[in-house]
């Protein structure tokens, strides 16, 4: 495996995306001392930033690029655990005694990762109580959003959860053009199966169904929508919502 590269962006400051993220927000006010305890990276695609099971070294912060977290279920069958974009924090396991990776990271396409030294951070937060006030109002609003997400997961049919989960994924990562609302992914069937939890084969069939009825097209890993507001009466959203 290739060692990861030069960061594209040298600092926080210049750093296009530090709007997107939350965390990355707690950072103006002390940014000389914390840009003393961060390292960062670039990864090509295919490449993996962690390992589930392995040490935690610190805080991951995707500052750029596109990432896939996986997870092994008791029967060693990987499960998609979500796809992350640009400002978003990659994993938490860092603020326990004696961490380890929960999951693993692999990169989807060319990527910076920030890497926030545990120990250091930890002073840090120490020295600057005003940051880490902030910070758990952030890690709690995520885990409200994270337990929202889960109760309506369980208790919606296949067909709905699968609408839901192009329908985000367009939110997250599509973009307009004629043809509909394009969404470039390298998932494969398997990792779709894998994030509404259900078989491929059920996503396989479903997906068949959404474009007999007109709803998207497919071709190899592109999925373009061609009618959002059918989809979202599919997933049990409105338009507006």
């Amino acid at each position: 495996m290739k060692a990861p590269t030069s960061p594209a962006i040298p600092e926080c400051v210049s750093c296009p995306n530090r709007e997107l993220s939350d965390i990355c927000q707690l950072v103006p006010p002390v940014e000389e001392p914390f840009g003393l305890i961060k390292r960062r990276a670039m990864y090509q695609a295919g490449q993996y930033v962690f390992y589930e099971g392995h040490v935690a070294l610190g805080l991951y912060i995707l500052c750029q690029g596109r990432v896939k977290l996986t997870r092994l279920n008791r029967k060693g069958q990987q499960r998609v655990v979500g796809i992350f974009d640009a400002g978003q924090l990659l994993e938490k396991q860092a603020f326990q005694e004696q961490p380890v990776h929960q999951v693993t990271c692999e990169v989807l396409e060319p990527s910076q990762i920030c890497l926030l030294d545990r120990t250091s951070f930890l002073s840090f937060l120490k020295e600057h109580g005003e940051v880490a006030v902030e910070l758990v109002q952030v890690l709690s609003k995520e885990m409200t959003a994270v337990v929202n997400a889960a109760d309506q997961f369980a208790f919606t049919p296949a067909r709905e959860r699968l609408a839901r989960l192009v329908l985000e994924l367009s939110d997250r990562f599509g973009k307009n053009d004629d043809a509909g609302i394009r969404i470039t992914l390298n998932l494969k069937r398997e990792d779709l199966a894998q994030m509404t939890a259900v078989t491929v084969e059920t996503v396989v069939r479903l997906l068949h169904d959404f474009q007999e009825a007109k709803l998207i097209t497919v071709h190899g890993r592109e999925l373009v929508i061609l009618n959002a507001d059918r989809l979202m009466k599919i997933a049990g959203m409105s338009p507006s919502s």
